[in-house]
């Protein structure tokens, strides 16, 4: 018979889970960023303090207080279905990625919480993953070392309205993507950066592909380029001076037998509200 969990009103647990066979699940930083912007949902939508956490290839630790009406059981529940359904979207894939339960045991004082609050520090110290605690991105340790501040001086995370553009990345965004992208669009690629970092990745390496607008005669050797379209026109970029100045190929919808290039500025193309960015990369 499996032994059943002690819940205590009040009370900070330290619950730790394991993924499916040990399988290393959050050993990249894909993997991590998607528990992390699951924990921060989490978050948003229950009522707990989180003051320390770290997240290991093949478990997390958390020390968490659920409040109010919120219950473990229900916070542990949610979060581990959305990491799983976030992490198979993003591979394609259907499996298991936890294992069956969680282990939260209560604190009962302030000498087991400072305990449990070192050991769940130096998790990826032991394991041979970082130097220093504040080394390791994921992990309280590192939020705290670098000044990221708490809520209720208790809470690793922000309030939504009231955390910073890099809160979820773990690598800041390049310069470059920055400017390509429309406002509206970047906004969303930055609070899930990490479900679409490789995909982002991919395309920082296209843009460092792309000529810088020098002489543009030769383009027919051009290697690569970049699809912006809107609801009347196709961008195909083939040179990018790195601020806002691009040079591409435009086919206009209403006359697409009329194929021009010209240098267009991109700060006047992403006042278009339909514009988009593929991020499906080309590749001639």
């Amino acid at each position: 018979m499996r032994k059943k969990r002690e819940f205590i009103e009040g009370a900070f647990y330290h619950v730790t889970s394991r993924t499916n066979d040990k399988i290393r699940v959050f050993e990249n930083n894909l993997g991590r960023k998607i528990m992390l912007i699951t924990l921060q949902d989490a978050k948003d939508k229950f009522n707990f303090k989180l003051t320390n956490f770290c997240v290991m290839p093949t478990h997390i630790h958390l020390l968490i207080k659920p409040e109010g009406s919120a219950n473990l059981s229900s916070i542990m529940h949610w979060l581990k279905l959305q990491t799983a359904k976030r992490w198979n979207f993003t591979h394609g894939s259907t499996d298991h990625l936890w294992g069956h339960r969680y282990f939260a045991r209560p604190i009962r004082d302030y000498t087991e919480y400072e305990h449990v609050m070192n050991y769940i520090d130096e998790n990826p110290v032991k394991a041979g993953l970082a130097a220093a605690p504040n080394e390791w991105k994921a992990s309280g340790a590192f939020y705290g070392y670098h000044g990221l501040e708490l809520i209720d001086s208790a809470s690793i995370f922000y309030a939504p309205s009231e955390y910073p553009a890099d809160i979820f990345l773990l690598t800041e965004m390049p310069f470059a993507i920055s400017c390509l992208f429309p406002p509206a669009q970047l906004d969303h690629v930055k609070r899930y950066y990490g479900v679409y970092a490789e995909k982002l990745c991919q395309l920082y390496d296209t843009i460092l592909k792309i000529p810088l607008l020098k002489n543009m005669s030769n383009i027919v050797n051009h290697n690569a380029y970049l699809h912006y379209y809107t609801g009347t026109a196709d961008y195909l970029i083939y040179g990018y001076d790195g601020q806002d100045t691009m040079y591409a190929r435009v086919s206009m919808n209403v006359f697409p037998a009329e194929t021009v290039y010209q240098e267009i500025s991109l700060a006047k193309l992403l006042n278009n509200p339909y514009v988009k960015l593929d991020l499906s990369w080309k590749a001639l």
